[in-house]
């Protein structure tokens, strides 16, 4: 297959993830689209060098540093104006929008690995793929893991929001 068609079919098949996993992290539309375009522009070059063995893992890891460096650079780890794009028929914003607010601040309270972790682990990643995307052992991904939804839970109920069940 052409170098270009192969690129086109890794697009299309992992575009809808890194944008649904770069969403999480960043919460700006603006700042996800940069940050692809320089993912695709960086697997594109790498492919024509080497060929990556697996291209899912491979986008994972630098859309992940991608959106690490983008919030280092803003100084910030969310923009919550961008939550406001949530929102029903009626424009106001819908029921889920307090949720996904409160659950975005708590996630920006979280040590940048740990935030990858619990990204992943909304978006159905498997433990072996976790480990594999955030280099960490596959044995420890189960218990980090616990240990971020703890995390989390805690965060959230010191903010008075009592939604969610352990």
């Amino acid at each position: 297959m052409p170098v270009v068609d192969q690129f086109e079919s890794t697009y299309h098949q992992f575009y809808p993830m890194l944008w649904a996993v770069a969403m999480k992290l960043l919460a700006d539309e603006d700042a996800v689209a940069d940050v692809l375009q320089d993912v695709f522009e960086a697997y594109f070059s790498q492919s024509q060098k080497s060929p990556i063995r697996q291209p899912k893992s491979w986008l994972l890891r630098v859309a992940l540093n991608k959106c690490a460096d983008n919030a280092a650079y803003n100084k910030r780890l969310t923009d919550m104006s961008a939550l406001n794009t949530f929102e029903d028929e009626t424009g106001t914003p819908d029921a889920k929008y307090d949720d996904r607010k409160m659950i975005q601040q708590a996630l920006s309270q979280l040590p940048p690995k740990e935030r990858q972790l619990a990204v992943l682990y909304s978006e159905g990643f498997s433990y072996k793929e976790m480990s594999e995307i955030v280099d960490i052992r596959f044995s420890s991904v189960g218990k980090t893991l616990s240990r971020v939804i703890n995390k989390l839970y805690d965060i959230l109920k010191s903010n008075g929001y009592e939604t969610f069940e352990r």
